[in-house]
């Protein structure tokens, strides 16, 4: 996020409050149509304010989405188990924590704005959980993070349009057998 005033608590709560107007105001209007000025007057606060903290809505969108991902990077680093099951368990288990907030994002189309953040703190969280792979050059890895991220974000949507029913361990045996089949060969 590009705000000035990092780590000062009063500007902090201030954040907090103009991301739950935003998300409030996502709940029953077109997010298109959200203006500034009515992001800060649900929260109580004036333009000027958001304009101290934030450059777009989209801005506290992004960082809405940092701090899922930065939970998420905390549980997985830790993780002995990095099999693609296992993420997917972690994954679903961490998302769902969020969900509430995952699927207003979802119904306004703004998951691929998450896509994007998910897209430049992958790579940092792999090398934090897995540290250099030396047997992939560098570019190969570039890629086969780009098709990982792209993937659990599409399998998130489609969890997210059916209501978060299956549960993070029925997500990491879907995942399972999926990937013990030839699908594509």
């Amino acid at each position: 996020m590009t705000g000035t005033n990092k780590g000062n608590p009063v500007s902090d709560r201030s954040k907090r409050e103009l991301e739950a107007a935003l998300l409030d105001l996502m709940r029953t209007e077109n997010y298109a149509e959200i203006t500034i000025q009515e992001i800060a007057y649900r929260a109580g606060l004036s333009r000027r304010t958001f304009y101290r903290n934030f450059t777009s809505k989209e801005e506290i969108l992004e960082g809405c989405f940092d701090r899922i991902w930065d939970g998420y990077r905390k549980r997985i680093i830790t993780e002995p188990d990095l099999s693609l099951p296992n993420i997917t368990r972690v994954f679903f288990t961490h998302m769902r924590t969020h969900r509430d907030m995952l699927m207003i994002v979802n119904r306004h189309n703004l998951l691929p704005l998450f896509q994007a953040r998910v897209d430049v703190l992958l790579p940092v969280t792999f090398h934090e959980a897995r540290g250099e792979v030396a047997s992939l050059p560098a570019e190969t890895l570039r890629y086969a993070l780009a098709f990982s991220a792209g993937g659990f974000m599409r399998i998130l949507i489609l969890w997210l349009n059916d209501g978060c029913r299956k549960s993070p361990d029925e997500m990491a045996a879907i995942v399972k057998d999926f990937l013990s089949v030839e699908m594509l060969t």
